[in-house]
C-alpha cells in the first residue's frame, strides 16, 4: 500500500546514509538575487532508494549537487555518513578516447588503487551491468544505452571504499540520468538499475521529473515545490502492484499539477 509521510519527520542521524536539515540556498546577492531551495529536510537510510521528483526549476538538480558537494547551502546542515557520494548525470560523459573498461577504471586509478586491484574490479563492475564482452569498445562504437550502463559501472567504481576487503558503495546520486533514451531502452535501463541497486545495497537519490519512473524505481518519492523547492509530500512506494503502482501514478501526478498550477497563479 501507498502510506503518506510526514514532511517533517526526521530520522535519527545514526540511520541516515544523508540528512538535510533546513537547506535553503540562494544564487546571487541583492535585487537580483534567485531563491533556489527553502527550508528543505530531507533523510535517505542507508540503502534507501528515494526520488525526488518536481517541475522543472524546481531546485531538484542543486540539491543533488549539494549532497554531492559541488555546492553548498547558503544556511542549513548537510550531514553525510557514507562514502563518498558518486553522481550519474543525464549525459554519459565519457573519455571518448579511453575504452569503456578504462573509464570504469579512471576514479579508481585517480584514488590510487593498485592496477590489479582497479583492473579486478573493472571487470566486476562491467559485469555487474551486463557489459563484460565490450570493455575493450570506445563509446562511439556503443549504443546510448550501453554507454549508460558504462557511466553506471563508472559512477559505481567512484563510490568504493579502497580502504578494504569490503568495498561497496554507499550512496550514488543519479540526475535524471535516462531521460535522453528512448522508451524502450529506458524501461530496459530502469529495471537493470533496480537489479544492481539490490545486488550493491548503495543507497539512491533518483532526481526525475517522470512520475511513472520515481514510483516504479523509488521505495520513496518526494515532491519538491515549485522554485523555490522545499519538500511538500513524500510516499512509500515499494513493492507495489500493478494496480497499486497505476493508482500511486495517478495520486502523484494529481498532487504534481496541483504544486504547479499553485505556483502558476502565485
Amino acid at each position: 500500500m501507498t502510506a503518506t509521510l510526514d514532511g517533517s519527520a526526521v530520522r535519527p542521524a545514526t540511520d541516515s546514509a544523508v540528512r538535510l536539515a533546513g537547506v535553503h540556498k540562494t544564487f546571487g546577492q541583492g535585487a537580483h538575487s534567485v531563491p533556489a531551495l527553502a527550508g528543505v529536510d530531507l533523510d535517505v537510510a542507508p540503502g534507501e532508494f528515494v526520488c525526488l521528483l518536481g517541475a522543472s526549476g524546481c531546485g531538484k538538480t542543486t540539491l543533488l549537487n549539494i549532497i554531492a558537494g559541488l555546492d553548498r547551502p547558503t544556511t542549513g546542515e548537510l550531514e553525510l555518513n557514507s562514502s563518498r557520494p558518486a553522481v550519474m548525470f543525464q549525459e554519459a560523459a565519457l573519455m571518448p578516447w579511453l575504452t569503456a573498461s578504462a573509464n570504469v577504471e579512471l576514479p579508481l586509478r585517480l584514488a590510487g588503487v593498485p592496477r590489479a586491484a582497479r583492473k579486478s574490479r573493472t571487470i566486476e563492475l562491467l559485469d555487474l551491468v551486463r557489459l563484460g564482452g565490450v570493455g575493450g569498445k570506445r563509446p562511439h562504437e556503443l549504443s546510448g544505452g550501453m554507454r549508460q550502463r558504462v557511466a553506471l559501472a563508472r559512477a559505481l567504481a567512484s563510490a568504493l571504499h579502497t580502504g578494504g576487503s569490503s568495498d561497496v558503495p554507499s550512496l550514488l546520486l543519479m540526475d535524471e540520468p535516462f531521460s535522453a533514451l528512448d522508451a524502450i531502452t529506458r524501461d530496459v535501463l530502469q529495471a537493470e538499475l533496480l537489479r544492481v541497486w539490490r545486488s550493491t545495497g548503495a543507497a539512491v537519490v533518483f532526481v526525475t521529473h517522470d512520475v511513472r519512473e520515481a514510483v516504479r524505481l523509488g521505495q520513496r518519492v518526494v515532491l519538491l515545490s515549485s522554485r523555490p523547492g522545499r519538500v511538500v509530500q513524500q510516499w512509500q512506494v515499494g513493492d507495489l502492484s500493478g494496480a497499486e503502482e497505476a493508482e500511486t501514478v495517478d495520486v502523484v501526478n494529481q498532487r504534481l499539477r496541483e504544486v504547479i498550477s499553485s505556483h502558476a497563479t502565485a
